[in-house]
């Protein structure tokens, strides 16, 4: 990839979701990093990504959405 400023915000998603599976390229962190920073709405997608990963890793467990999460 060439610099973060031109990480379009597509392909952040792209990274956020690459990086649950493996790991990223050390260019790969510093972009997805870099766009982050710049981005606000990237970094509450993350925050969703994890939110949802969290839940279908209690699911897939047996547990059960408290009264605070949305169900």
């Amino acid at each position: 990839m060439s610099d973060a400023a031109e990480l379009s915000c597509k392909e952040a998603a792209r990274l956020m979701s690459k990086r649950q599976d493996v790991a990223l390229t050390n260019d790969e962190q510093e972009n997805l990093k870099n766009h982050l920073y710049q981005c606000l709405s990237c970094r509450r997608f993350e925050q969703q990504l994890g939110f949802l990963r969290q839940l279908a890793q209690r699911y897939s467990k047996g547990g059960a959405a408290t009264e605070n999460e949305p169900t």
